[in-house]
């Protein structure tokens, strides 16, 4: 389906998110996979009571993959993170239907391609729903494996075989998405070693349709190292590692990916500390993300202009034309709306997808031609 310059972007299924694909080149959507997180149900911290039902929680999920993804492409759908607020008990919608096979049936309707994620260690509900929609639409399956279980390969194998067998389908209908989470920095070169240790190890490591590394080294919070009305960086570590997995001889490359600019954990936030959030734009550059960190006290999101003039008179920053992103950072720097929080994850998440797109593009033809990785994205 795809090779090592590919991208595959764990991506939040949220409005910001959505407007962030929605605005993507058709050339960089080409090099992107998404694989949607879809987010739990809205929860009402003063009344504690969800404010949806499962049912109108995903109703528009089809249309609103149609409308920002235009793509023929498929996508990877992972629908356990609805349950990441542990207080949701809803196993099922009021037809009895499982929210995997509703998500996928919706986007399926609306014309666009789905590839259900599981994982070994999912519940029998879970992997029944997968079975079904394997079934009726033939497009494999993508298991996602973590970590630890990386500490087992021959138990990992096992539970592999186990899970092809119940979804009746075989390794080279198979998608694999080995994820990190959220990686230490400091830690690089110890986890690159581990990384291509379980690279040799993997069973069967040519037989897959594809293979995937997926990482990042954003943290739940700056705010423990980069203070307000200042900026600091945090070393793009994933990005690094995969670098030098490219330069290696190993029997199969796998694909990149990440967490855009985002965080792995879910975050249930009270409302009242939207109002405390910090404003800031997540700038991701060649080996590193540049974090600016603003207020919101009294002034809304006034501070965001000294930020984006920060960025666009730095050489760091990829130009105007670079993406959608960029071009609103540089509209806001010369005068242009401060936005709102939504905006600025829009603006960082684009820009974001583009440099990592255009980064993998730039990387497979450093890799074959021994050229320097100055491929521009084409807009």
């Amino acid at each position: 389906m795809f090779s090592s310059d590919h991208y595959v972007a764990v991506i939040k299924w949220k409005r910001g998110e959505r407007t962030a694909l929605e605005h993507l080149t058709p050339t960089i959507k080409s090099r992107i996979t998404p694989l949607l997180e879809i987010q739990p149900v809205p929860y009402n911290h003063r009344t504690e009571n969800f404010t949806k039902t499962i049912d109108e929680h995903l109703a528009n999920i089809g249309k609103d993959l149609k409308n920002c993804w235009k793509s023929t492409a498929p996508v990877f759908v992972d629908s356990a993170p609805i349950y990441d607020n542990e207080d949701f008990e809803d196993d099922y919608l009021s037809t009895g239907q499982h929210p995997l096979e509703f998500i996928i049936d919706s986007i399926e309707n609306e014309g666009n391609q789905t590839i259900p994620v599981t994982g070994t260690a999912r519940d029998a509900s879970y992997q029944s729903a997968v079975y079904n929609v394997v079934q009726k639409f033939q497009r494999g399956i993508c298991i996602r494996i973590h970590e630890e279980q990386l500490d087992d390969i021959t138990q990992l194998e096992s539970d592999i075989d186990d899970l092809l067998s119940l979804a009746h389908v075989d390794k080279s209908e198979t998608d694999i998405v080995i994820d990190f989470e959220q990686i230490n920095p400091a830690k690089e070169l110890a986890i690159y070693s581990q990384i291509i240790n379980s690279l040799i190890q993997f069973p069967d490591i040519n037989s897959w349709r594809t293979l995937t590394i997926c990482a990042t080294s954003i943290p739940k919070t700056f705010s423990t190292t980069i203070k307000k009305f200042s900026s600091g960086s945090v070393p793009r570590a994933e990005w690094n590692i995969f670098s030098k997995i490219m330069k290696t001889n190993l029997v199969r490359k796998p694909s990149f990916g990440d967490y855009t600019i985002t965080n792995p954990n879910f975050v249930n936030l009270e409302p009242w500390l939207l109002n405390k959030i910090i404003s800031s734009l997540k700038y991701t550059c060649d080996n590193e993300y540049w974090v600016h960190r603003g207020d919101l006290t009294g002034n809304g999101f006034s501070c965001m202009r000294n930020i984006c003039v920060a960025v666009v008179s730095d050489p760091r920053f990829s130009g105007q034309n670079f993406s959608f992103g960029d071009s609103y950072i540089y509209n806001c720097a010369n005068g242009g709306t401060t936005g709102n929080l939504e905006a600025w994850v829009v603006a960082g998440i684009n820009h974001h997808l583009t440099k990592v797109a255009s980064d993998l593009a730039s990387l497979s033809l450093s890799s074959s031609t021994g050229l320097p990785p100055t491929l521009a994205p084409q807009v």
